[in-house]
């Protein structure tokens, strides 16, 4: 799964004809925006992952009672309970406590860098999403390594 995500970013040839790499994992997908939702969960159960759904953190912890995934990608901004304070909640519950998480915002500033951090999440991406480098960082989190792409902030 990992050679062929990173030979098809490297080589900048990344189509939905190519081979799969989700290999039956599952991915958790929180996103209020209706549209960047749709395109995250098309476009990964076309690499072959399990998509798990949500606009919101409520119905996120509801979904993941039945389920655990392999990982979620995590918008900061959703109503009534932020990315953060999910992100929280699931590290103190040890059923969660190692699902890697990755957030996704169009609001990158250190502030929010240095969260991501504090509330034990592995990395932050930058809306709009470029969609070759976020299928790397999910094949790396998936496998226990983080790589920092051009677009992609960790928290120091």
């Amino acid at each position: 799964m990992e050679k062929i995500a990173r030979a098809r970013y490297t080589q900048g040839i990344m189509t939905s004809s190519e081979p799969a790499t989700g290999a039956s994992k599952t991915i958790m997908v929180v996103d209020d925006d209706e549209s960047v939702l749709s395109f995250l969960c098309f476009s990964l159960r076309g690499e072959g992952f399990t998509v798990l759904e949500s606009k919101d953190a409520e119905n996120a912890l509801a979904q993941l009672k039945n389920r655990i995934p392999d990982l979620i990608l995590l918008d900061i901004m959703l109503p009534h309970m932020d990315g953060f304070t999910m992100c929280k909640t699931l590290r103190a519950n040890p059923r969660y406590a190692n699902v890697p998480i990755l957030f996704i915002t169009a609001y990158a500033d250190p502030t929010s860098l240095k969260k991501t951090s504090d509330v034990g999440a592995q990395g932050l991406i930058e809306k709009p999403i470029m969609y070759s480098e976020l299928l790397v960082q999910i094949v790396d989190a998936l496998t226990g390594k983080f790589s920092l792409p051009t677009r992609l902030k960790f928290a120091s």
